[in-house]
């Protein structure tokens, strides 16, 4: 024991080394471990709230048949206990009278969408009125309301189109949902937009009235039950609902007219990947560290070793056995290891839950500060292991191998990580290979690229000092060319191996912070289009809505605009279609470059010299209206305004304001049962007129029209084709077309680019066309007028909060917001690249130190020589200086390689999704190469140090030349 304590006590300055990157290890590897069990609740339940609606319930629908009560009963003990609201379809029925902006069908007919609802007063909320008292009363949802001119109070006739029998109902209450991303919204697709898509059928119409429903269908919504979801209840949950599915045919009566509609299979199967992801990612920082705590501890094994040749030279030949000596280096091993294996698990979990209160020390946590203890021992004990020779065998420097033998395993460590690079450049989803949990290849992808900087880095270390070498010897720099000389022949590269890797890992994690950061407010622009979009929640918005908006402190613009769906293909989810003025969106639009073919701004240049004059659009003159009769006048235009123009009647001609640009036409209603004449007077142009009819009639000689009922007065020539926007998904979907389907009716339209999404959408299938032009185009075929919907707001305007009726998407909340999945990732990759470079330091200073110690012979006689201490510790940092630029670049050089391939695959949404746009590459210039220079300055400090006392130990060292001969 008293040899082992002396021993110890010679060599305290590299033992207290090995303690240290020990300790470190220890407290890196325990702490990751744990931090990756308490991540993944935390991703799991922030991607479950994410989720739409359909991935978080089943949806049934099928025919009631002859007893409703008996099949509702068997879906609801199918999917118990879960909770399950039911529906009943009404068909056949129609609104007579719509008003409003309600589109009949090529009949005149607009359906009525009636619906019979459980617990609807949970999910909604009254805007006006009241619940209905009796059967004998409905309500609308805010959409439908407006969409049919009807208010609370008022009374709605619907007619059975089978019998032609007319009911009133009066509408007791109008109402919008609380929340519209709730599961139960998917029993009535119509709530939001106030009519079936590309139908004429317009709710829904709220009805306890069993009239409605004889021979109805019926729709049931299963909540499943993810209150406090993990992966495994998620999967059981998918299964279970798999399993119902393939038996509720014949176990509920429903046959072959049931639909069973369900995204559970595909959350669980996207929260697998996300997962699997999670895991690879996080054994990334844990190879790293594993891979440069390792190699620290080896270094300073060897370092230890050749510290003590002469002294384990004489133990042999004093008849020391080599199980002896390995015996007596555990016993040493085992006393460093022992404190940083008890201290370092309980430390770094106390750590964590300073941040993260679910981090627990669970018994995955001790075994690996056992194996940290292992390895360790092992590594400290592997030089006493191998073979002993003669005395002067021991005491002789180490030879160097050829060059062949020593690229053998590097050839591998290349050909591996260029194997690896390849896969990854081509990779699309991750995959458990071989029962792991893990994806190999994107865990060990980025650890054998670092390896392989490092590797390259050493080989390239000896042409480079000799280039150096050469260029010096040209000039009077000693000092350089001393140190270049000593870095070329040195025996190990320690410095140069543990910068690399540090500067690596640190670059890596800068890149994927930088690239999730910046994905998400590419997502942000993508999904709102603009710094704030605002939508509607009744579909439509209030006559004072753009005024308001307009005066909220911070606005600099405002863009109104409004939404709707395209069919595509059969089965295929229809096109999402944005409409805006392209003229005045410029500076309020955003999108990513890549999006849209180029900077935004000219894609909408594009699209509004596409619209150039042609539209039929006027300026609203002063001028004189006059009428046979009670008739109200209504001025259209373009961007969704409509200007009463008051009511006259015969004999009273009213005077009409001049009222700007943007003109469509003019909507006459009279309420008289017999025909009234009717005549503007002041405007420009030629005029023609649509009455309900659908027949297209021109003025009388005297300018006057009749009208019965409804009239829409508009341009007589027909505008041009609407100009549009496709993006490459529905420009498959749609080919060459010359026409699209808009609210039921084909609109001509002319394509004037193709891009990759459109500005404010989510869904590869989008179009994007102008307001004006589409507008108009609607309004002169079919006399219809798509209200503002939504506002697309440039600036940061404050007081939206006391705006009502607003459902708010603003691109710098979304921006900021979490990313539980890639969080983790980055946090241990973070982790990893700061242990890295307390490594590196740990090892650098080791390093520096024995080389120091052991140089001290050769420095001695260079002195004596008449080499000055000044010279000598400039050629010691010169040689530490160029071990740790070449490690630094390769680095970081490695590193950047690797973000490129690993950082935009690692990137994912909340709901554990690829994001839309698909991640770009993102570098912090300024943070990687100044964690790079850190650790360059760090190593140069320490090896200043080193030289420096490196120097004041020359008269000593001089003084025992030759004392060991």
């Amino acid at each position: 024991m008293t040899l082992i304590l002396r021993r110890a006590a010679a060599a305290r300055g590299l033992l207290a080394a090995a303690a240290a990157v020990l300790i470190a290890a220890a407290l890196l590897l325990t702490g990751l471990t744990a931090y990756a069990s308490a991540s993944a609740g935390e991703g799991v339940r922030a991607a479950v709230t994410a989720a739409d609606p359909d991935e978080r319930s089943v949806l049934v629908r099928g025919a009631l048949g002859n007893d409703p009560q008996a099949r509702d009963r068997a879906i609801r003990d199918a999917y118990a206990p879960a909770k399950v609201e039911a529906a009943r379809f009404g068909f056949g029925w129609a609104v007579k009278g719509a008003g409003g902006n309600a589109v009949p069908d090529s009949d005149g007919v607009v359906y009525a969408s009636l619906i019979q609802l459980d617990d609807l007063r949970d999910h909604a909320e009254l805007v006006s009125g009241a619940w209905p008292a009796s059967a004998k009363e409905v309500t609308l949802a805010q959409p439908a309301a407006a969409a049919l001119g009807l208010t609370s109070g008022k009374t709605m006739r619907l007619e059975d189109r089978r019998t032609g029998h007319v009911v009133a109902r009066k509408v007791s209450g109008v109402w919008r949902p609380r929340a519209e991303n709730d599961p139960y919204w998917l029993l009535v697709p119509d709530v939001t937009a106030g009519h079936l898509a590309q139908t004429a059928t317009y709710g829904p119409i709220v009805s306890e009235d069993p009239a409605f429903f004889a021979g109805a269908s019926g729709g049931w919504l299963v909540e499943a039950d993810l209150a406090n979801p993990t992966l495994g209840s998620i999967r059981r949950t998918a299964e279970i609902a798999a399993a119902t599915r393939e038996d509720l045919k014949r176990s509920s009566g429903l046959g072959s007219s049931a639909t069973v509609t369900t995204g559970l299979p595909d959350l669980a199967d996207r929260l697998n990947r996300a997962d699997l992801v999670r895991r690879s990612t996080l054994v990334t920082p844990i190879l790293l560290i594993v891979v440069l705590g390792g190699y620290a501890l080896s270094l300073v094994a060897v370092l230890l070793a050749e510290s003590r040749k002469s002294e384990t030279a004489l133990l042999r030949a004093r008849g020391a056995s080599r199980r002896q000596l390995a015996g007596i280096a555990a016993i040493e091993a085992f006393a460093l290891v022992l404190p940083a294996a008890l201290i370092g698990a309980p430390a770094a979990v106390s750590l964590l839950r300073l941040k993260y209160a679910a981090v627990t020390l669970d018994a995955g946590v001790w075994l690996v500060s056992a194996l940290v203890a292992v390895g360790g021992v092992l590594a400290l004990t592997a030089p006493a292991l191998r073979r002993g020779g003669t005395y002067v065998a021991e005491t002789t420097g180490r030879k160097r191998l050829p060059m062949l033998r020593r690229a053998g395993l590097d050839l591998v460590v290349v050909a591996l990580a260029a194997l690896s690079w390849l896969q990854l450049r081509q990779y699309s989803a991750p995959t458990g290979a071989g029962g792991l949990g893990i994806d190999p290849l994107l865990a060990a992808a980025p650890t054998l690229g670092v390896l392989t900087g490092a590797v390259l880095a050493i080989r390239l270390l000896p042409p480079v000092a000799r280039l150096v070498a050469a260029r010096l010897n040209r000039g009077r720099a000693r000092a350089a060319l001393l140190g270049t000389w000593q870095a070329g022949r040195r025996a190990h590269a320690g410095p140069m191996v543990m910068l690399a890797l540090a500067v690596a890992a640190a670059t890596v994690s800068w890149c994927l912070a930088a690239t999730a950061q910046q994905s998400r407010v590419d997502q942000a622009v993508q999904q709102v289009g603009a710094d704030l979009r605002l939508v509607e929640a009744g579909g439509s918005a209030p006559a004072a809505r753009a005024g308001q908006l307009a005066a909220l402190p911070g606005v600099r613009a405002v863009l109104p605009a409004w939404r709707d769906y395209v069919p595509l293909t059969a089965g295929a989810d229809p096109a999402e279609l944005v409409v805006l003025d392209t003229a005045a969106a410029a500076g309020v639009v955003q999108a990513r470059d890549d999006a849209t073919g180029g900077p935004p701004t000219e894609l909408l240049g594009k699209l509004a010299a596409a619209v150039g004059s042609g539209p039929a659009t006027g300026t609203l003159q002063h001028g004189w209206i006059s009428s046979t009769g009670p008739v109200r006048t209504t001025a259209v235009f373009a961007d969704g305004r409509r200007v009463d123009l008051g009511e006259t009647d015969a004999g009273e001609p009213r005077a009409v304001a001049a009222g700007g640009p943007g003109l469509l036409g003019f909507l006459v209603e009279s309420a008289s049962p017999a025909p009234v004449r009717w005549r503007i007077t002041g405007q420009t142009g030629e005029w023609r007129a649509d009455g309900q009819t659908g027949i297209s009639v021109n003025a009388a000689a005297d300018g006057y029209f009749e009208v019965t009922g409804r009239l829409a007065v508009t341009g007589k020539e027909p505008p041009p084709p609407v100009p549009v926007v496709l993006t490459g998904a529905a420009r498959a979907a749609l080919g060459d077309i010359t026409s699209l389907t808009v609210g039921g009716h084909s609109i001509q339209v002319k394509v004037v680019a193709t891009v990759d999404r459109v500005p404010g959408t989510t869904g590869a299938a989008a179009i994007l066309a102008d307001r004006t032009a589409l507008d108009s185009r609607l309004f002169w075929d079919l006399a219809v007028l798509h209200e503002t919907s939504e506002w697309w707001i440039s600036g940061n305007p404050s007081g939206l909060a006391d705006l009502t009726g607003l459902r708010v998407l603003d691109r710098r909340e979304l921006a900021s917001g979490g990313d539980p999945f890639g969080a983790a990732a980055r946090f241990a990759l973070f982790g990893a690249a700061l242990g890295a470079m307390l490594l590196a330091v740990a090892g650098i200073a080791a390093d520096a130190r024995a080389t120091a110690r052991h140089r001290s012979v050769e420095l001695a006689v260079l002195h004596t020589l008449g080499a000055g201490p000044r010279l000598l510790a400039r050629s010691l940092m010169v040689e530490q200086a160029l071990l740790a630029g070449l490690g630094a670049l390769a680095g970081l050089g490695v590193g950047l390689l690797v973000a490129a391939a690993m950082a935009p695959l690692l990137v994912l949404t909340p709901a554990a999704g690829r994001p839309v746009p698909e991640a770009l590459l993102e570098i912090l210039w300024g943070r990687t190469v100044g964690s790079a220079a850190l650790l360059v300055v760090v190593a140069l400090g320490v090896s200043a140090i080193t030289a420096v006392s490196a120097t004041r130990r020359l008269p000593a060292a001089r003084l025992r030349l030759g004392e060991d001969q």
